[in-house]
Order: structure tokens, then sequence, then C-alpha cells
């Protein structure tokens, strides 16, 4: 396994939170890139910009396609359709490479979602993919916090996104104390979510809490289970670290 200090060697002072950190020059050789799951646009607006390769969105919000649609308006290499990963609309072998943040694991068959994305790449293509870590390796600490952020995210989930974002906004100065701040000055809490270098200032936790809390689907994988979840899909992982989740680079033979 690849660890998070040597994927740091490779790409710099990482965060898996900004995922186009490590996207940068990764498909630049890769005429045709899909984005499965663009959420609000930032990953596909910044491969855009980037160059080397047009990147094609895949959304099914409406929310998320209007703001994708907004951020990307003036970026003539990104591109945005609506429609689900678990049913992309695309034919086989149409994309020369793919990636996929944080989405998979809050579909109801995030199985199917991979053998989605793999159908839809060419031979020889890659998937950049990041799943949530099942907190197997992480003390009882940890567990207990993990559990009881589980047991308040259902019912927030089910209030309307403006009660959510109200919601994430009166927890943001309680994540900032807790995990934000201490991450900036301390080794031993590079670790935490949240970190200093993902959230300059509280008011950039606010969309971040909303990704964590709206979604009433979650499943989080151990490194095992995240390397089989692509390796039923017939993709062969390359790579696989940690980094406050799974990143996993795969390769459709």
């Amino acid at each position: 396994m690849t660890t998070g200090e040597e994927l740091r060697r490779q790409f710099g002072d990482i965060d898996i939170y900004l995922f186009d950190q490590i996207l940068r020059g990764r498909f630049d050789s890769r005429p045709r890139v899909l984005d499965a799951g663009c959420g609000d646009g930032v990953d596909l607006a910044s491969s855009g910009l980037a160059g080397g390769c047009r990147v094609v969105g895949v959304e099914l919000s409406d929310g998320g396609v209007r703001a994708s649609a907004a951020r990307i308006a003036s970026i003539e290499r990104s591109h945005l359709v609506q429609g689900s990963v678990l049913a992309l609309p695309f034919p086989a072998a149409a994309f020369d490479g793919a990636y996929s943040y944080g989405v998979v694991h809050h579909t109801v068959d995030p199985e199917l979602a991979v053998r989605e994305i793999a159908r839809a790449l060419k031979p020889g293509a890659r998937l950049l993919i990041y799943v949530y870590e099942e907190f197997d390796r992480r003390s009882w600490a940890w567990r207990i916090a993990l559990g009881a952020v589980n047991a308040v995210r259902q019912p927030i989930s089910s209030l309307s996104p403006a009660a959510i974002r109200r919601v994430c906004a009166i927890l943001a100065p309680f994540v900032y104390v807790t995990c934000t701040i201490p991450s900036r000055h301390f080794a031993w809490a590079r670790r935490f979510p949240y970190p200093a270098t993902q959230n300059p200032d509280m008011r950039s936790l606010i969309p971040d809490l909303y990704d964590r809390f709206a979604a009433p689907i979650e499943k989080r994988y151990t490194e095992r289970a995240a390397r089989a979840l692509i390796e039923q899909a017939g993709l062969q992982v390359r790579s696989i670290a940690n980094v406050r989740g799974w990143i996993l680079w795969a390769e459709k033979p």
C-alpha cells in the first residue's frame, strides 16, 4: 500500500478533499475523461482549466447540475450531462480515463456504480477513485465519534437543503475548534477531518459539512473491501493510499 506520506512526496502537500491537486497532470495525455458524480463542479472546472483533456461531468441532482453548469459556463474543455452513475448515459469504451470523488459510497449500489464507470472506459484507461474509510484502524474514540455522527446524520439528511445548511452553520464553529485548528498546529491532528489545508476559515466548513450530512446513504470500506469494490468491476488496482479515506488508482485491462 502507498502511504499518505509517500503520496505527498509524489504529489506535494495534498489533501483528498482538494481532489484537483491529485488530478493535476494525471489525465493530460488522455483526450476524454469522465467525472463520475461531479457534484457542484469544482473538480470538473479545475480539470477543464488545467488543459490537456476534455472532461465530461455526470451529475444526478438538479442542484448539482445548476451549480456545475454555472461554474463551467466559460470553460471550453468542461462539459456536463445530467444522469446517474448507476446508469451512465454513454456507450461502452467512451472515455480514456475517469475519476470519482466521494460519490459511489453514497449510492444504493456502489458495486454497480463502479461497474458502470468501468464499462464506459476504454481498455488501458485509468480510474482514480476516492471512498470513505471504515474506522477499523482508528482508535475506539474515533469509532465512537463516527457512530455519533452517523446517528445524527440520518435525521439531518431528511431536512430540506436550506435547513441542512443552517444546521451545518451551527456545527461549523465546533468543528473548526475541535478539528481544523488542532490540525494546523499539531502533528497528531493531521489525520483529523476538515483540516486547515482544506478549510482555511470557518465559513469554508459549511459546504463540506453539507456534503457530509445531506447524503442519506453512506458506506465505508476497509482497505480490503476498497480493493474488492474496484476489482469486482474487472479493473486492476495499481496503487492504494489512505488519506482520510481510500484513494485508488486502477486500470482497465
